[in-house]
């Protein structure tokens, strides 16, 4: 039976402690009682934040996702550090148009379209992987906390595809109107999760993910990242791989016009095709 003193509930190891000051031994059942709570305590919180924490994709891979264009085409673009250089991985369709040095795109930021300048446009060698990778002369010293893996994945890993939506301007609020803070403007890119469903080590699309859902060819070239149970942290498997061959116009005027893809089915680059394309054509 628990035993009360002073109005309060006491353990039971406790209260033996306390009428029985002399013996040593029941002072050590007590500090193994509170020792042990304390042990498992730490092991549920532990659990619960690193639970918590793969179902919160970090901001700075939000961050690294842009909507870029070049004339009429849009896609997504990622911020890729290589060697502390920034590259931007985008699609062939909109980077084979570029010239190979000092291309202008745009990137939609801040509610407008900005210019950037390229260094060089870089294309894969076979000319069947929808990549195209821009050099920037944007350098930073400390590399991006989400990093490429380094893992093998098995089927059955759940992953985040992250994507561009489409340019859209928020209106105008009238003068009087309550001001917004300028990160509630901000449009999240897309973002879904899925299953890794299918492993082709032998393909440059080697990763094939069903979701729930369809999707823009918009984000083609947004990441692919997954929460690494050994590193505890996000990193990128790889990047999407358009898909015009299942794609169908949406079902209502746009400008640029969109295609979706309702088969809820995803194929990825690895990332290593991202590595390797810029590994072999080195800054000079």
């Amino acid at each position: 039976m628990e035993a009360r003193f002073g109005g309060s509930l006491r353990l039971p190891g406790a209260a033996i402690f306390a009428k029985n000051p002399s013996r040593p031994g029941k002072m050590c059942l007590v500090m193994f009682h509170r020792q042990t709570k304390r042990s498992l305590l730490l092991l549920v919180l532990a659990a619960l934040t690193s639970a918590h924490a793969q179902y919160e994709v970090p901001n700075e891979i939000f961050r690294r996702t842009l909507l870029i264009r070049s004339g009429d085409e849009q896609a997504t673009a990622l911020k890729f550090d290589q060697g502390g250089r920034i590259y931007l991985v985008t699609t062939r369709r909109l980077g084979g148009r570029l010239p190979l040095d000092h291309a202008v795109v745009q990137v939609w930021q801040d509610q407008t379209w900005s210019d950037l300048q390229t260094v060089r446009t870089i294309l894969p060698a076979a000319k069947d992987v929808d990549l195209a990778i821009l050099e920037t002369d944007e350098q930073i010293a400390k590399p991006y906390s989400v990093v490429k893996s380094s893992e093998v994945l098995t089927t059955g890993q759940p992953v985040w595809i992250m994507g561009s939506f489409g340019a859209i301007k928020q209106q105008h609020l009238p003068a009087n109107s309550q001001k917004i803070p300028h990160t509630a403007t901000e449009i999240a890119p897309f973002l879904q999760i899925g299953t890794l469903s299918a492993i082709h080590p032998t393909r440059p699309d080697s990763f094939e993910i069903h979701f729930h859902g369809t999707w823009n060819l918009l984000i083609a070239a947004g990441p692919i990242v997954y929460w690494s149970p050994v590193h505890k942290d996000y990193e990128i498997l790889g990047v999407i791989k358009r898909n015009e061959r299942d794609a169908v116009n949406i079902p209502f005027p746009s400008n640029p016009p969109q295609k979706v893809v309702q088969s809820g089915i995803v194929e990825g680059y690895g990332i290593d095709v991202v590595v390797d394309t810029i590994k072999g054509n080195p800054h000079l």
